[in-house]
């Protein structure tokens, strides 16, 4: 598997050199194999891109993450779809009846609320909060037909960063809303390219359906991966003034920190390749026992 997750800041070019990157940047050029690379961040409005390493990025299935001028990710590059047996796997997902999607959506539900209560629990927020969470983690329904994923929405994130608190876009964005958009853009990148990696489209998702939306399958997946950016940004953007370059590396690298992932300890970049393949179990053979929530209160002290 893939792991190196490469941040470039302001570097004058990006090119293709035999089977590696090279990067020129201040007189000094660095390579790194792309076989190592799951996942480049480019910031710097004046980087030069070559066309051949966009062709090559693409085979090797690498995300390209494109930062504006403020550092917030504005666009992914990715394979269209890397797999040999595209077309036989799109088949198959659109033969996913709706009560398989029904039924995998009020699981992953499921575990993004067990993960909510999760890091409420290590932050030892109000037992009320924690409590209410528990009740609408039990209550979800196939499909989650009573919205029991708003409503604990709504109490976690009044609990972690107070009443006051709402999610915003980019352009409107105070620091906690930055870090928290910066990470989920990371991680969604990340999910992106393991979904495609695997021949399913993303486009075609179990829950999100926005015909706008080019990775409505992702952000079904990404639900229950969401809180380890959550309790990352708590504890080191809520009383901050702006996301810094440190900052943003320190949420890239989230993605290589360890989490337990049913009787494993992995990277959360595994444990998202494992959580997919669970899924894909589930939908293909209709077993459930390798599909299991990634869980926050285990990442290790020194990631978060």
């Amino acid at each position: 598997m893939t792991w190196r997750i490469v941040h470039i800041h302001q570097s004058e070019k990006m090119r293709l050199k035999l089977d590696n990157l090279l990067i020129s940047k201040q007189g000094e050029e660095f390579v790194i194999p792309l076989s190592d690379i799951s996942i480049i961040v480019a910031e710097g409005g004046d980087t030069v891109v070559t066309l051949r390493l966009l062709s090559v990025i693409s085979k090797y299935n690498i995300a390209l993450i494109v930062c504006d001028n403020q550092h917030l990710p504005t666009g992914i590059f990715h394979a269209q779809n890397g797999h040999f047996r595209a077309y036989k796997k799109l088949l198959g997902q659109l033969a996913w009846s709706q009560e398989q999607k029904d039924k995998l959506w009020q699981i992953i539900t499921y575990f993004k609320i067990n993960n909510q209560q999760d890091v409420l629990a290590v932050l030892e927020k109000e037992l009320k909060a924690i409590q209410l969470l528990s009740d609408y983690k039990n209550a979800v329904e196939p499909g989650d037909k009573t919205n029991r994923e708003g409503h604990a929405e709504k109490v976690y994130f009044n609990e972690l960063f107070g009443k006051q608190f709402s999610r915003v876009t980019q352009e409107e964005a105070d620091i906690v809303n930055a870090g928290l958009n910066y990470g989920y853009t990371i991680f969604r990148a990340q999910l992106a390219r393991i979904v495609s990696g695997y021949g399913l489209n993303p486009l075609l998702g179990i829950f999100h359906k926005n015909e706008y939306n080019q990775f409505n399958l992702v952000d079904d997946l990404m639900e229950p991966f969401r809180q380890i950016v959550d309790i990352w940004v708590y504890r080191h953007l809520k009383d901050g003034e702006y996301l810094r370059y440190t900052d943003r590396l320190a949420l890239t690298n989230l993605l290589n920190a360890k989490i337990r992932y049913g009787k494993e300890i992995c990277t959360v970049t595994g444990a998202m390749d494992k959580f997919v393949k669970g899924f894909i179990k589930c939908m293909e053979d209709k077993e459930t026992n390798q599909f299991f929530c990634p869980m926050v209160s285990s990442l290790e002290v020194e990631n978060i």
